[in-house]
């Protein structure tokens, strides 16, 4: 059977916002009943792009890790609240907007965090994908279409094809958390791990020049990992380095220049290296 999943690519993300407020202006001031009562407008996220930065100036990367409800195919408020809480043939996990009402311990069911409360009209509320426009006939919730840069898709398939989907560009689950989730994320290095970057230069009558081109190896325990050529400014980059995984080697070679070689740890933090000046063979 067909079930509905949905990829947030990390990479496209340049948290424009179009997705949460695509959310707001589908659900405050309307209540989608049976699917779900009138959103907040400003206490409550179904849907929210959060701000991640590694490293430090001149070496940063900036990125959007968009959360909202995982629609867990094991879900664990399900468990806590079968019913107030179902989930659908196609996936799609929804709270039963009467069963909610004046439940407070509903939100705690979520490990994640993603089922708010609206004390406004004293119900447990979150995302519904958007059902009853699914289920009228749209392809894809309003979060999905408001992005510009197609940083959210919604497939439906069948669970094979997605589990070759999801191998072949690499998804992952966000959270470690429980669930078996049906959001999953692509390019989620840039949120998990770190990197190492820096520099090459050489003198060039006096005056300091980049080393573009420079060939540059990163080793651990004398095992090559990866390699890399210099960009024009002569800087390198090694991304999706796990945390607090300790000693590495950087191996720099250029064509008329001495080898350069340089040791430095990983703990927690991206490893910005200050930059490495090549001498003359």
């Amino acid at each position: 059977m067909e079930t509905l999943r949905m990829i947030v690519d990390i990479a496209k993300c340049v948290g424009c916002f179009n997705c949460l407020m695509a959310c707001k202006d589908e659900h405050v001031g309307n209540a989608w009943l049976p699917y779900t009562d009138g959103q907040q407008k400003h206490a409550q996220k179904w849907i929210e792009p959060t701000r991640h930065e590694r490293g430090r100036a001149p070496y940063t990367d900036l990125c959007y890790v968009t959360r909202l409800c995982r629609h867990c195919d094991d879900a664990p408020c399900e468990k806590a609240f079968p019913a107030a809480v179902r989930k659908r043939s196609d996936g799609v996990v929804l709270l039963d907007a009467e069963a909610a009402r004046g439940n407070r311990e509903l939100p705690a069911a979520c490990p994640y965090g993603m089922i708010s409360w609206n004390e406004a009209l004293q119900t447990a509320q979150k995302c519904t994908l958007c059902a009853h426009l699914l289920d009228a006939g749209w392809r894809e919730p309003r979060c999905v279409q408001a992005c510009p840069l197609r940083a959210l898709s919604i497939v439906k398939c069948e669970d094979a094809a997605f589990a070759e989907i999801a191998e072949n560009q690499g998804l992952r689950a966000l959270d470690d958390g429980p669930g078996k989730p049906r959001v999953l994320y692509k390019n989620l290095h840039r949120y998990t791990s770190l990197f190492i970057a820096g520099a090459l230069t050489f003198m060039d009558g006096g005056i300091e020049k980049a080393a573009a081109g420079a060939k540059v190896r990163l080793s651990a325990g004398g095992v090559p990992l990866a390699e890399a050529d210099a960009d024009i400014f002569g800087e390198f980059k090694f991304d999706g380095i796990p945390r607090d995984t300790g000693a590495f080697r950087i191996d720099c070679a250029l064509d008329g220049f001495k080898d350069l070689r340089a040791e430095l740890s990983v703990g927690g933090e991206s490893v910005c290296m200050e930059p490495l000046r090549f001498e003359r063979a």
